[in-house]
């Protein structure tokens, strides 16, 4: 009864002082954190068995560092266990979640974009993580919040709330044959203008069928979804996260478009078609570059074809140099017991640490998300043998993420159906940008009254 007076009066003497632990911080740049009440009845500690799962689309190497990072977390903390469920592709865990929500059965944590976050946490399905970073035994300190750059950080907070912690996070970079390079005789462009040119030069028809043999460049089929950096370096944006305003019929939008469209009409560029992957056509000698995440390493180092080297460099600028990172966080659910809730919390910071960053990013195609990872020993190899992974680090202060409206998604893909009849030659900038700020807005309404 003594111990829990002094302890009660030490946190009061605490609290008056608005002296907290080091764990109390606040994350840069991020609004501030609340913590936890006083009469919290949240454990700070998993004293009893306990059983959690966790919804993923990983898949491959991914998909094996994370069930070894899970094992090891395991091994730690025998009383609980956590239950990796492969969800299928990105799509599929999200089509998955959306219908365990109506159904009152999520999971216990998932990897999710925070473009379709933003509807749970409006729907207050998500469990704000405030207090449990706060705790002064299990949460963050004032070194962690330092260490998570304030983008990825910033990614997963609402208001007042922070509602993920970020995961799996990568760069879009421009790859290029380095061999046709040297071969044309071209530098790596860094420009729009230096871009297209070198397109155009290294695009190949040998046998004069009026179809490329070789491709200067191949994007992504879901160009769309991912439009935002060619909008940004022209001065725009693809929306507004605090009004749901679409700037698909704006002026910079057409710039970036006609940029774009420029190269597909002259056919030196193409999107993936039915090679599924922008990279696949690069790694096989019938494109010259192409667009894709830098999670796609892996796949490229594997799967490139004997004497073609590739090599990859940051996206061409134009009026900004901005560049775009993408991936997704991991979110806990605000369901189950509290110690479903707590073991949830100690997983998702265990799988997030230093080492076990470094470790995922070491394996697969990702970053790190911490910046201290780059001092880990496994990973500090890895820098050291793939300079692309440097490359994520040292554009940072050019990163951004997209904006996270709920409908966003759908909104962009109205956008991708009319942007197709551009690239493809049947319908004009103009008139496809208009229906596509038309049925996006009518798209992204569906979706905010779903």
């Amino acid at each position: 009864m003594m111990s829990l007076l002094l302890a009660g009066l030490m946190t009061l003497s605490l609290a008056a002082c608005g002296t907290g632990s080091a764990g109390e911080s606040p994350a840069p740049s991020a609004e501030p954190q609340s913590s936890a009440p006083a009469t919290s009845t949240v454990p700070t500690k998993v004293t009893e068995d306990v059983e959690i799962t966790f919804w993923h689309a990983m898949s491959g190497v991914n998909e094996e560092a994370i069930q070894k990072i899970t094992d090891d977390f395991m091994a730690q903390h025998p009383n609980i266990k956590v239950t990796l469920m492969n969800q299928g592709g990105y799509r599929d865990l999200f089509d998955k979640l959306m219908a365990s929500a109506k159904a009152d059965q999520l999971p216990n944590l998932s990897q999710i974009y925070s473009n379709r976050l933003s509807w749970y946490v409006d729907k207050d399905l998500v469990l704000d993580l405030t207090s449990y970073m706060d705790d002064p035994e299990t949460g963050l300190t004032e070194e962690d919040y330092a260490d998570i750059p304030a983008m990825f950080m910033d990614d997963c907070i609402w208001g007042d709330g922070q509602y993920a912690m970020p995961f799996n996070k990568s760069m879009m970079v421009l790859y290029y044959n380095v061999g046709m390079f040297e071969e044309a005789g071209l530098e790596v462009p860094t420009t729009w203008d230096e871009w297209a040119a070198a397109a155009e030069k290294l695009t190949k028809d040998t046998d004069g069928d009026g179809e490329p043999d070789v491709y200067g460049i191949v994007f992504a089929n879901d160009l769309s979804t991912d439009i935002a950096p060619w909008l940004k370096q022209a001065g725009g944006a693809t929306m507004n996260e605090e009004t749901n305003e679409l700037y698909f019929d704006t002026p910079e939008t057409k710039e970036a478009i006609e940029f774009l469209n420029g190269m597909f009409q002259k056919k030196v560029a193409r999107l993936a078609g039915e090679d599924q992957n922008s990279n696949v056509p690069l790694q096989q000698g019938r494109a010259a570059m192409c667009v894709a995440s830098t999670s796609a390493l892996p796949y490229i180092e594997a799967d490139t074809l004997e004497g073609i080297t590739i090599d990859a460099a940051a996206l061409p600028g134009y009026k900004t140099d901005d560049q775009l990172y993408y991936g997704t966080n991991v979110t806990i659910f605000d369901t189950g017991s509290d110690a479903q809730k707590q073991a949830s919390w100690e997983y998702l910071r265990f799988l997030t640490s230093t080492e076990n960053t470094a470790y995922f990013a070491a394996q697969t195609g990702y970053i790190p998300v911490r910046m201290s990872a780059q001092d880990d020993p496994v990973f500090a190899a890895v820098l050291e043998e793939k300079p692309i992974k440097q490359m994520c680090f040292d554009n940072m202060e050019r990163g951004f993420q997209g904006t996270r409206n709920i409908g966003g998604i759908n909104a962009l893909d109205a956008l991708g159906d009319q942007l197709d009849l551009v690239f493809s030659g049947q319908k004009d900038v103009d008139t496809a940008l208009k229906d596509a700020q038309i049925n996006g807005e009518k798209a992204m309404a569906e979706a905010q009254n779903s």
